[in-house]
């Protein structure tokens, strides 16, 4: 708790990263609107979904990045490495988890809602939202070891998130339809198992990038 009250602490102090993100959010759904004012249900979700990634990966990926020597002994004193990892974590699921329903609700009001089962579409916003945000920490850990961070992010993180990616939108195009079909469910449970599995992933990789 302390190292993610620290985190949230310094956002507050340093707000200037989550309100570009936000700025960002705003403007893609602007263009998009003014771009084509009426697009179909399917290109709709594929413009949600890629701005999402656009804009959460700017706010996201800097975790460790932007943490300095000093912090970096600060952070090892408050706490263990497994506590400041899954810090991290969460926190960074919160800023994601805030980004997609900021997106959701300017789309929404900028060009409508073609969702016709809310609730499956939520959770397809939040499972993604969760594995992003899980990502985007664990790449920006190991990228801060290295002379280039900002260029290795989004290389590494690519090939990491698209599966997510691809699953995330053909399962949320389910929930365009009138019929909810029951293999949304399968892509669900297999959105869940991908976000535990990086979890754990997370948390393994973390100790000995800790000790660097």
């Amino acid at each position: 708790m302390s190292v993610l009250r620290f985190e949230i602490a310094g956002d507050i102090k340093r707000p200037a990263v989550p309100a570009a993100a936000a700025l960002q959010v705003f403007s893609l759904a602007l263009l998009c609107y003014l771009g084509n004012p009426l697009l179909t249900a399917k290109t709709w979700n594929s413009l949600f979904w890629l701005t999402v990634v656009f804009c959460t990966l700017q706010a996201v990926s800097k975790t460790f990045i932007s943490v300095s020597r000093s912090r970096w002994i600060y952070l090892n004193q408050l706490a263990s490495p497994a506590a400041i990892i899954l810090a991290k974590i969460f926190y960074s699921w919160m800023i994601m988890v805030v980004l997609c329903f900021l997106d959701l609700g300017v789309f929404t009001f900028f060009m409508s809602n073609p969702v016709q089962h809310t609730g499956a579409y939520l959770l397809f916003v939040l499972l993604v939202s969760g594995g992003l945000g899980t990502v985007y920490t664990l790449i920006s850990a190991i990228a801060s070891k290295t002379t280039q961070p900002g260029f290795l992010v989004p290389v590494l993180s690519l090939p990491v998130i698209l599966p997510l990616l691809l699953i995330g939108v053909q399962g949320s195009v389910k929930c365009l339809n009138p019929v909810l079909v029951p293999s949304t469910y399968n892509d669900l449970m297999l959105l869940g198992a991908i976000n535990f599995l990086l979890f754990v992933l997370a948390a393994i990789l973390f100790n000995p990038l800790w000790r660097e």
